[in-house]
């Protein structure tokens, strides 16, 4: 039995509908990351499942009860908001083990679930300290802290990793995950971080404007997307506008490509994701461009090369020694070539060259 299940929910702000006629299901024990970007329905999602939003149809169902009409106390759920909700009159101690005083845990268990938590979000040094005292950072890992302390087994995190520092996120994400595993709990965490949700989920959920535009594994969700949506925000992707030429071969631009994905229409958009793409030549699937721009990422490069006026993407850790004006041959290899219908939904952000 599902832990979660949201069947046919629909939810509007006046005339504006963010959620759109939306069903899916969490298994019990599950890691589900919502992945999308800013104003998707992403929070609005997790308000309506928490009970904070009334949707205007469909059903809410924890554990197989029918909770649409229930208040949020009586759902059992561990709630992160996104803007935090602090108590401001209580210290960052009495933060996080609010639920834990009101549910009459005894005082001695409950320090002890407090002194772990703190500890595991770094703040054991602030506990006396009050949420304005604080930077915003470490405000939300009080909440963080609060709602893993809370002992629910269900818990809705809204964007929970945001504010913090690149390690402190880090360190953060694999805490997560180890927890929700050791202890048996069905979380349900929105956020626009790519990497976040790759690193964290057992399956993704990619939301656009109020819609699943698809969902799968993390491998899944990033190796093989069923969507250009998908190859667009699940990575950095070059999109190549392409005509067939016979079941595993296209023609670009005048140049053969082979492809391992059988092509049926005549005209078909290629997608392949920037460090997918070779610097050297071959037979096919060969580009010639020239280096424009050079942009260093610490541990990688991204190259754009200019092809007849276009840019193409290449993210690598080699050749350091390329510059800007340098002639270069592109290889896209046909393992890593991903095949869209010209009937596909191509959004305003994909270009297509």
């Amino acid at each position: 039995m599902p832990a979660v299940e949201l069947d046919r929910i629909c939810k509007s702000f006046g005339s504006h509908s963010v959620l759109k006629d939306i069903s899916f299901s969490v298994r019990d024990g599950e890691y589900v990351v919502v992945l999308g970007p800013s104003g998707c329905g992403k929070t609005t999602l997790l308000k309506t499942l928490a009970g904070i939003y009334q949707p205007e149809s469909g059903r809410v169902l924890i554990d197989g009860v029918d909770v649409t009409c229930s208040p949020p106390e009586e759902r059992g759920i561990g709630f992160f908001f996104q803007h935090y909700a602090l108590f401001p009159h209580m210290t960052v101690r009495q933060n996080v083990g609010y639920s834990l005083t009101v549910r009459g845990i005894d005082a001695c268990q409950i320090d002890r679930i407090v002194d772990e938590k703190l500890k595991m979000v770094g703040l054991k040094y602030w506990e006396g300290n009050y949420p304005n005292e604080l930077s915003g950072g470490m405000q939300q890992r009080v909440a963080l802290a609060r709602v893993l302390a809370s002992g629910s087994k269900l818990l809705l995190l809204d964007e929970p990793l945001n504010a913090l520092d690149a390690k402190i996120a880090a360190l953060l994400r694999k805490e997560l995950r180890d927890m929700a595993k050791n202890l048996g709990l069905t979380v349900l965490h929105v956020t626009p971080n790519q990497e976040e949700a790759i690193e964290l989920a057992d399956r993704i959920m990619l939301m656009k404007d109020g819609v699943f535009v698809q969902a799968g594994t993390n491998v899944e969700s990033y190796v093989r997307p069923k969507t250009p949506y998908g190859a667009y925000f699940m990575g950095d992707s070059n999109f190549l506008g392409a005509s067939r030429v016979g079941s595993y071969s296209v023609d670009y631009d005048g140049i053969p490509f082979a492809v391992k994905s059988e092509v049926f229409e005549d005209n078909v958009v290629l997608a392949i994701r920037s460090e997918k793409i070779r610097f050297r030549t071959h037979e096919n699937n060969t580009l010639q461009g020239v280096v424009e721009h050079l942009h260093f990422l610490g541990k990688r490069m991204m190259y754009e090369i200019n092809y007849k006026g276009k840019p193409i993407y290449v993210e690598t850790s080699k050749h350091s020694k390329l510059k800007i004006g340098d002639v270069v041959h592109l290889y896209f290899p046909p393992e890593d070539l991903m095949v869209f219908g010209s009937g596909e939904k191509f959004d305003d952000e994909i270009t297509v060259i």
